[in-house]
C-alpha cells in the first residue's frame, strides 16, 4: 500500500508535472521511485483523458464565444422553447412543449459544435443508447433530429429533485433509501442486460419524480456492446479537466481511474458510492483535493455504513461494501443489488 510520504511526493510531482509537455514530464519523473512514478503517470493520464463534467462556475470561460441561449417561443421542429434549464459541455437543455402535447426536455447540440466529430459522436451515442432502452426507471427518448439550431434530442420531462438535492437533507429513511436504491439498480440492470454501460452514474444524473419513480438520465457517456476505456473525446470544450472533476471523480471506480477497462461492475461501484452517501449522509471517499479522492478510492478502508448509522440492516451493510469492492469481479451484479434492496423497500 502506498505510504503517506509517498502520497505527499505523488501530489507534489503531479502538481509540478500537470502543465508540462510530455518530454519535460518524463525528465521531472526520472528520479522518482518506480511506484511513485507509476502513480503520478496514472494520475496524469486520467487528468489528460478523464471525463469532463461541466460545472456552472467553469462554464463562463467556455461559453464566451458561443451563441446565446435560444429564446422562448422559438421552435425546434415541433417543439416550442419555454425556458433554458441548464448548459453543459454537450450543449443546452430546455423545457419545451410539444405543440400537439405536453412538456419535454429538449437537449440541443448547438450548430457551432456540430463540426466536432467527438461532440457529434457523443450526442449520437446518447441517442442510440437511450433509444435502445425501454424501462420505467430510464428517461424515455421520444425522437431526435436536426434543426437550424443544431442536433436535438427530445426526452421525457421529469419534474422532481435530483439525488444530489435529496442528499442535501441528510441520510434518507431506510424505506425510502431502499426503494430508491432498488429502482436505480433496476435501471442499471436493464441497461446492462442490453450491453449498455452508463459510465457516469452520479447524484445529478438520477431524479426522483414527484410520484416516487426514480429516473436515470444522461447516457452521453454510454457505450454499446461491452467494456470500454476512457477516451480523449470525452473532454470538454475548454480542453482541460482541471478543477472540474469533483462531481464525477467521487463516483469513479478504481479501474476507470487507473485507465483500465470499464464494465458493468464499474457502474455498480458508482452506484454503491452514491447509495453509501444516501444511506449515511457521508461520502465514502470524500477528500479536500482531487488527489485526496484518488488516494481514498485506491487505498481507503471503507467503514461499514452501519458504523455511521445503526439503523442500516446488516444485509444492506454487506451489500454496499460489496458494491465498493476494489476488485470488479467481487461486486454484485445490478440485478442482485435490486433484489436485496427490494426486501426493505416501502413498496414491498
Amino acid at each position: 500500500m502506498t505510504s503517506k510520504a509517498d502520497w505527499e511526493e505523488i501530489e507534489r510531482l503531479f502538481h509540478e508535472a500537470v502543465d508540462l509537455p510530455a518530454d519535460e514530464r518524463q525528465a521531472l519523473l526520472a528520479s522518482a521511485s518506480a511506484p511513485v512514478r507509476a502513480e503520478v503517470e496514472s494520475l496524469l493520464k486520467t487528468e489528460d483523458e478523464a471525463v469532463f463534467v461541466a460545472r456552472p462556475d467553469r462554464l463562463a470561460a467556455d461559453l464566451l464565444d458561443q451563441p446565446s441561449a435560444l429564446s422562448a417561443s422559438e421552435c425546434i421542429g415541433k417543439y416550442q422553447i419555454e425556458s433554458l434549464i441548464t448548459v453543459g459541455g454537450m450543449g443546452e437543455v430546455y423545457l419545451a412543449r410539444n405543440r400537439s402535447g405536453g412538456p419535454v426536455a429538449l437537449k440541443i447540440l448547438r450548430r457551432h459544435l456540430v463540426s466536432s466529430p467527438q461532440a457529434v459522436d457523443r450526442f449520437q451515442t446518447e441517442v442510440r443508447a437511450a433509444s435502445a432502452l425501454d424501462d420505467p426507471n430510464i428517461v424515455t427518448v421520444y425522437e431526435s433530429g436536426d434543426s437550424p439550431a443544431g442536433l436535438f434530442l427530445a426526452m421525457e420531462w421529469v419534474e422532481g429533485p435530483t439525488f444530489r438535492q435529496l442528499m442535501a437533507n441528510g441520510a434518507a429513511k431506510v424505506s425510502d433509501a431502499s426503494d430508491w436504491g432498488e429502482q436505480a439498480a433496476s435501471a442499471l440492470a436493464a441497461a446492462h442486460a442490453a450491453d449498455i454501460l452508463h459510465r457516469d452514474i452520479k447524484p445529478e444524473n438520477i431524479i426522483l419524480r414527484k410520484d416516487g419513480v426514480v429516473k436515470i438520465l444522461d447516457f452521453g457517456l454510454a457505450r454499446l456492446a461491452g467494456p470500454v476505456r476512457i477516451e480523449t473525446d470525452s473532454m470538454g470544450a475548454s480542453g482541460t479537466i482541471s478543477g472540474t472533476l469533483s462531481g464525477t471523480l467521487l463516483y469513479m471506480s478504481p479501474e476507470i481511474l487507473r485507465g483500465e477497462t470499464a464494465s458493468s461492475a464499474s457502474d455498480v461501484f458508482s452506484l454503491g458510492a452514491l447509495l453509501y452517501e444516501l444511506w449515511t449522509g457521508r461520502h465514502p471517499f470524500a477528500g479536500e483535493t482531487p488527489l485526496d479522492v484518488f488516494e481514498a478510492i485506491e487505498c481507503r478502508v471503507v467503514a461499514a455504513p452501519s458504523t455511521l448509522r445503526a439503523a442500516i440492516p446488516p444485509e444492506i451493510d454487506s451489500l454496499i461494501l460489496r458494491m465498493l469492492n476494489r476488485d470488479p469481479a467481487l461486486r454484485p451484479p445490478a440485478c442482485e443489488v435490486r433484489e436485496v434492496f427490494s426486501k426493505f423497500s416501502a413498496r414491498t
